[in-house]
């Protein structure tokens, strides 16, 4: 008979394996599980970040001014390059601006607006924030402005001399012709001037020009560089840009005093809520935009577009504009583009919205 005592078990080693086998199969279970979760939540995380970015794209598109109002570099016409941090609910997003095409005369601003998405919370343990980037390609468009004519005057001119020009042919040579002269039936245009454009003279109703000026003057519909009283007329900083061809300095100023005479020659437009008077050899280049009269005294010289009698549309009495002596004020739709660039806006590019922006 065998002696019992002597035989060797093998439930142990059977139980110690079949538990090892468990372990690795409960092991594993976990990690497919952990594994899962982790895709799940790498999926998430990209996801919130794609919408944390598209967001940060369209309220920069919408909101830019009040966005980047507290940046030290932020100007109305974007620069080479803006840049702002949006901070939203789950994380926040980088938007930049890069300019690929300067502004220049009529011819709109190229760009192109990056957005960084990056999600900071709700991310599944030791996995690395979710970031994701768009882009669209944008042109910064100045405000259209409505030309008529080289001088238009709701309330006539009245021309003493006959020396000079009355314009409506583009000196940019950028645009079409426009008349000389805009001016209503009564009291219409009279002197010895001759207007030329296409056609040199015209006739409108005050209605046909398409300028807001209760929004301008009461809305507030267009915001200034500088507002007179109040700031102060930067003589030497708009002569030195008159003088100079590549300056880009175009300020909005608005003046609200009944009678203003123009201090130097410069460029931008000019708000006048009462008349404006242009002594001696003082010029603008840009837009004049006038609620009475203008006076012109001597060798004054315009280019851009002027538009005198404007509170005819508010339905009070504006006297009649008076040029005298050589005046030449000409239509240069470089000069009308460059005065309304400060009032554009982004407008975007159909079809230039990507998703796979490369960056490093």
């Amino acid at each position: 008979m065998l002696n019992n005592t002597e035989r060797r078990g093998f439930a142990i080693p059977i139980a110690i394996l079949v538990i090892a086998v468990l372990t690795i199969m409960i092991a594993g279970g976990f990690s497919l599980v952990s594994a899962e979760r982790r895709s799940v939540a790498d999926q998430k995380s990209q996801i919130s970040a794609f919408r944390i970015a598209e967001q940060g794209l369209e309220l920069f598109l919408v909101r830019r001014d009040s966005l980047m109002a507290g940046s030290p570099n932020y100007t109305r016409v974007p620069g080479a390059k803006d840049s702002v941090r949006i901070t939203m609910t789950g994380g926040y997003a980088d938007v930049s601006l890069t300019r690929l095409r300067p502004p220049k005369g009529s011819q709109s601003g190229l760009y192109v607006v990056r957005s960084k998405g990056v999600e900071t919370v709700g991310a599944y343990a030791g996995t690395p924030r979710g970031v994701r980037t768009v882009a669209q390609y944008v042109l910064w468009e100045p405000a259209p402005m409505q030309v008529l004519a080289g001088w238009t005057a709701l309330s006539g001119i009245q021309k003493n001399g006959g020396a000079g020009t009355l314009g409506g042919i583009d000196v940019c040579g950028d645009s079409a012709a426009v008349a000389g002269v805009a001016v209503p039936v009564n009291p219409g245009y009279t002197g010895k001037t001759v207007a030329v454009g296409d056609p040199p003279v015209d006739t409108i109703a005050p209605d046909s020009v398409a300028i807001d000026w209760n929004g301008i003057i009461n809305l507030n519909s267009i915001t200034p560089t500088i507002t007179i009283p109040g700031g102060t007329w930067p003589t030497a900083a708009l002569e030195a840009a008159y003088a100079d061809s590549n300056s880009t300095y175009y300020p909005i100023i608005r003046v609200n005093v009944p009678d203003f005479s123009l201090p130097s020659s410069g460029k931008g437009m000019i708000i006048a809520t009462g008349q404006l008077t242009l002594n001696g050899s003082v010029g603008w280049k840009g837009v004049l935009l006038v609620g009475n009269d203008i006076t012109s005294n001597g060798n004054n010289s315009v280019e851009g577009a002027t538009v005198s009698g404007l509170n005819v549309k508010l339905g009070t009495y504006a006297p009649a504009a008076n040029a005298n002596g050589t005046k030449d004020y000409n239509y240069d739709s470089c000069e009308v583009a460059k005065a309304t660039t400060t009032m554009g806006a982004l407008v975007t590019l159909r079809n230039t919205w990507v998703d796979n922006w490369v960056e490093y």
